[in-house]
């Protein structure tokens, strides 16, 4: 009986993920995507299986909090006013905290929270810097920036990977960092890794 339960919580929590992407994305296949790139580097940098697994199911429910967050603003074609801010910044809280309630997966839910963290300090919803952000959400963040930048989304249409890695560069100790790059951008560029095709 409890199993059943707890495979219906995941279940109801996969599907809000998916309802979430279809409504930014062409594709909704961003988080599925995003979490087989972050469990690929995270294997690479030898982080331990556990590990490995929370950032996994992190990052298949990374944007779940934005179930809190108006269509119209996930939706917007041109960019947020300082108001939708505020209400887009809380979704990482939103999602962390649903996560934090069920035991299977709980793991999951600090590497949500920081997730949109940055290198330099500059990112929400804390301000953390550098090492202080879990290495989990680091490896979480390129990922989910790499997948968001070659993902054609609602209001914008899909970088070239290529080009996506050189924004990932070149953001590198500001955003991101520095060494998850690397290793990331490596993974890619030796064939270790193999993109599932988009469907348009």
């Amino acid at each position: 009986m409890k199993e059943r339960i707890i495979l219906s919580w995941l279940s109801l929590f996969l599907s809000l993920s998916k309802q979430v992407d279809s409504q930014v994305t062409y594709s909704g296949s961003h988080s599925i995507q995003v979490a087989r790139l972050a469990r690929a580097t995270a294997r690479q940098m030898s982080l331990d299986e556990a590990e490995v697994s929370s950032i996994y199911w992190a990052s298949l429910l990374h944007d779940i909090g934005k179930v809190g967050v108006p269509v119209e603003i996930l939706s917007k074609k041109g960019p947020l006013d300082e108001m939708e801010w505020q209400i887009m910044r809380l979704h990482p809280i939103i999602g962390a905290n649903i996560i934090r309630s069920c035991k299977p997966i709980a793991t999951a839910s600090p590497i949500i929270l920081y997730h949109q963290e940055k290198y330099d300090g500059s990112g929400y919803p804390y301000g953390l810097r550098g090492e202080s952000i879990p290495i989990s959400s680091r490896i979480l963040a390129v990922a989910d920036a790499y997948d968001a930048m070659t993902n054609r989304r609602v209001y914008r249409e899909a970088l070239p990977p290529k080009q996506a890695l050189v924004e990932l560069w070149k953001h590198r100790y500001t955003q991101f960092d520095p060494f998850v790059v690397e290793t990331f951008t490596a993974i890619l560029q030796e064939g270790r890794f193999h993109l599932k095709p988009r469907r348009s």
